[in-house]
């Protein structure tokens, strides 16, 4: 039934590039086309892509969705999610959007000439705020990745969710948490007396990424600032996700440092140094660090991150950095 209803829905909508036209189109706040470069996506193998949507379609079913249920990817950027899911088998009617036509056209010409196993896959421009304009119980999941800390208003949008999804749907996302962006801001403060305890003096222009780290975290962890501008608005804790999903009719479920496309060996496998390289990750591809840089600072930081070592065990993981959410309509 929900999959009739959305696809009635989608009829009633213009076409604009091969993307049904649901919200008004807007453009990446950087150039689309330089995405998977900067995150070193250009090439990845088909059945890498399918394995990571495998492991993400486990996650969802394991909370109670059904083969064949109609699904709404939100924010696709290039596609990492999205060509996996269309080439899962079982999979129902995919509706792929974003708000920028730029992305939904560079997953469309990835999935060309591939033989996708879903019942039906469209395209769709949507803002993340809009997701009420899809009818009641059109979808059985709402999916995002990195997306939800950039809307403003994220209890208007989970109580839109809440709104959108039948009984026993689901919303999954993957978002940063807010203990491990505040505790990297706090160990940036010693990079460069790190940097220095090792014999290397920064440069000026060293010193500055380093201070604007520290103040992109300081500003990412504050809630007293408008963030209404920004890229990033929002880090998130679990324990207050819980009462606001709670208020909406959604049940939190939340799996912290846990990717959502890998296996749940290798995530528990990961656990151990996971804030270490995650921080050495951020500061090389978030914060655009230069590989020379960002390699001496993992070095001599080092030291700090020991603190946790005999905190992961038994499969623990501190501080939590990045995480896995479902929410369960109830």
């Amino acid at each position: 039934m929900s999959n009739s209803l959305l696809h009635d829905f989608l009829r009633t909508k213009n076409v604009v590039q091969g993307a049904f036209e649901i919200s008004e189109a807007r453009a990446y706040m950087h150039d689309e086309s330089d995405y998977d470069r900067q995150y070193g996506l250009e090439q990845y193998p088909i059945d890498e892509l399918i394995r990571e949507a495998g492991h993400l379609m486990d996650i969802c079913r394991k909370h109670g969705l059904p083969q064949g249920a109609p699904v709404l990817e939100i924010g696709c950027g290039t596609g990492r999610i999205s060509v996996g899911l269309a080439l899962q088998p079982e999979m129902g009617h995919l509706l792929i959007t974003d708000p920028s036509p730029a992305f939904c056209g560079i997953v469309q010409r990835k999935l060309a000439g591939l033989d996708v196993k879903a019942s039906r896959v469209d395209f769709g421009i949507l803002q993340a705020e809009d997701v009420a304009l899809l009818p009641t119980g059109s979808v059985s999941l709402i999916l995002l990745r990195s997306v939800l800390h950039h809307i403003a208003d994220v209890d208007g949008f989970l109580r839109s969710c809440a709104a959108v999804l039948p009984v026993g749907g689901l919303l999954v996302c993957e978002e940063p948490y807010y203990d491990g962006y505040m505790m990297m801001g706090f160990l940036g403060q010693f990079i460069e007396d790190a940097l220095a305890g090792s014999g290397y003096v920064c440069t000026p222009q060293e010193r500055q990424d380093v201070q604007h780290f520290v103040n992109t975290m300081q500003f990412y962890s504050r809630r007293d600032v408008d963030k209404s501008g920004a890229e990033d608005k929002h880090l998130f804790r679990p324990d207050e996700l819980m009462v606001t999903g709670r208020e909406m009719g959604l049940e939190l479920s939340h799996y912290p440092n846990w990717r959502m496309t890998i296996s749940p060996e290798a995530n528990i496998q990961n656990r151990l140094g996971y804030f270490q390289r995650f921080f050495a990750e951020y500061i090389r591809y978030c914060m655009g660090w230069t590989v020379e840089f960002s390699d001496r600072v993992a070095v001599a930081t080092k030291k700090y991150f020991q603190f946790f070592e005999p905190l992961e065990t038994a499969g623990n993981t501190t501080p939590s950095c990045f995480g896995t959410f479902v929410f369960t309509k109830r």
